[in-house]
């Protein structure tokens, strides 16, 4: 290996897996599945109070989890957990969603929703029991509308959530909000756990995302597991001295924010 290229892995790998403090909150991570248990103790190794919130917090399953979490989590009932939480992160089944929404709505009033949900959606599946018209992300703020939704990690594998060296290079999380505030939090917790991001709009965008998860999953599908990827966006490629006036159908708003926000 050339000495340009060792400095370019080392520089690679202290971007990609150096956690960055954030400021400490209860998150609710609803759901104890393999997503659940695998972002859970990222959220705890970040600094933040981790409830679980499950159907059977006192199983053996959940508790074994607990203590892998570490760091002072628990678990109680998806409900209480929701309550006390200043961020929550929907690490379910998307059949599960709409019900835990609906139920837990005047909990969730301000709040953070950190969703990891993908809904089938009808643009792809038009036959699928069960696909949407719009997406996962969009029926959830529907759904909680005085609540903050910002769709994040739908398109990593659990395993690269648990451990981004399992990826061998750098992976991208993209992100997409009504609330710029929230969406900018969000993208630095995610950034804290060793991922870059990048925040692509508004909540109506979420569909798109979703549209990259089914694409995630065709290597596993179709069996074709040595092509299983990650993704990741490769950043400044944009012909030089290109405007907004000069992209058709651009939206200011949304250039402005890319451009200011994007890491």
């Amino acid at each position: 290996m050339t000495t340009r290229r060792a400095f370019a892995a080392i520089a690679v790998s202290l971007f990609v897996f150096v956690t960055i403090p954030v400021s400490a909150e209860v998150v609710a991570i609803i759901g104890t599945g393999r997503m659940g248990g695998a972002i859970g103790p990222r959220f705890a190794e970040t600094g933040h109070k981790v409830i679980y919130g499950s159907r059977n917090p006192a199983s053996k399953k959940v508790n074994a989890l607990v203590t892998q979490t570490g760091h002072g989590a628990r678990a109680d009932t998806s409900a209480k957990a929701i309550a006390e939480a200043d961020i929550i992160v929907l690490a379910l089944l998307w059949s599960a969603t709409e019900d835990l929404i609906k139920e837990n709505v005047d909990k969730l009033d301000g709040k953070i929703i950190f969703d990891i949900t993908n809904a089938t959606l009808k643009a792809l599946q038009p036959d699928r029991e069960g696909a949407v018209d719009s997406s996962a992300g969009a029926l959830i703020q529907a759904w909680a509308p005085n609540a903050k939704v910002v769709k994040a990690f739908n398109t990593v594998g659990y395993h690269v959530v648990a451990d981004p060296e399992h990826a061998g290079g750098p992976v991208t999380v993209p992100l997409v909000g009504n609330d710029q505030a929230a969406v900018e939090h969000v993208s630095e917790i995610v950034q804290a756990m060793g991922f870059q991001t990048i925040i692509l709009g508004g909540i109506e965008q979420a569909h798109v995302l979703e549209g990259m998860a089914t694409l995630y999953f065709v290597p596993y599908g179709s069996g074709r597991f040595d092509e299983a990827f990650e993704y990741y966006f490769r950043k400044g490629t944009a012909p030089e001295g290109i405007g907004s006036a000069q992209v058709r159908g651009a939206d200011i708003s949304v250039s402005t924010t890319l451009a200011d926000e994007t890491r």
